[in-house]
């Protein structure tokens, strides 16, 4: 049986090269249009979510910065009047008689909004010094803050390990263990 061999000179690979170059060129600037169309979409985040969102950001600053310059009257004016958020506002206040720094980062790791209920979910670091001391405490930890409104927010409770109430852990975990 016969075969048939091609025998490709120089002159027919250029010939090839320049005709499949075009080729190329055009399908991958087609490729690139296809993807900038795709991938470019209008932006559907409607003004009154974006704004809402902003609104529980700044709340949490709020509450971050009133807890590390020590602002008990912040506490009571975001606080509900509930019998465990009262409670929460006498541990803040001890921090802040026991301490004389603190220092504190929030994260928030993620927003639930459920109608007028928010759940923001946080993970902090923080720093507490009291003049005696050489070296500051430093915590960690995650947290539940809940918020209630929709233009102004309130703390309606706060779960999980909060980082107010330091001064309280402090002294129980300073007590000798019982006999």
């Amino acid at each position: 049986m016969w075969r048939i061999v091609r025998v490709y000179n120089p002159g027919m690979i250029a010939w090839i090269i320049c005709r499949a170059r075009p080729l190329a060129c055009w399908t991958v600037l087609g490729l690139i249009g296809l993807g900038a169309t795709a991938c470019s979409k209008a932006s559907t985040i409607n003004p009154d979510d974006a704004a809402r969102v902003r609104t529980i950001d700044a709340t949490v600053e709020q509450i971050r910065r009133a807890y590390a310059g020590k602002d008990a009257n912040t506490f009571h004016n975001l606080f509900m009047p509930l019998d465990s958020l009262h409670k929460m506002e006498e541990e803040i206040q001890r921090d802040f008689t026991v301490y004389d720094r603190i220092t504190l980062d929030l994260t928030i790791d993620r927003v639930m909004v459920d109608g007028a209920d928010v759940a923001v979910y946080f993970h902090w670091l923080g720093q507490w010094q009291r003049a005696t001391d050489e070296q500051p405490l430093r915590e960690r930890g995650h947290a539940i803050l809940r918020l209630v409104g929709h233009q102004t927010l309130t703390v309606s409770g706060v779960d999980g390990d909060p980082p107010f109430g330091m001064a309280s852990r402090r002294i129980q975990s300073e007590r000798p263990a019982g006999r």
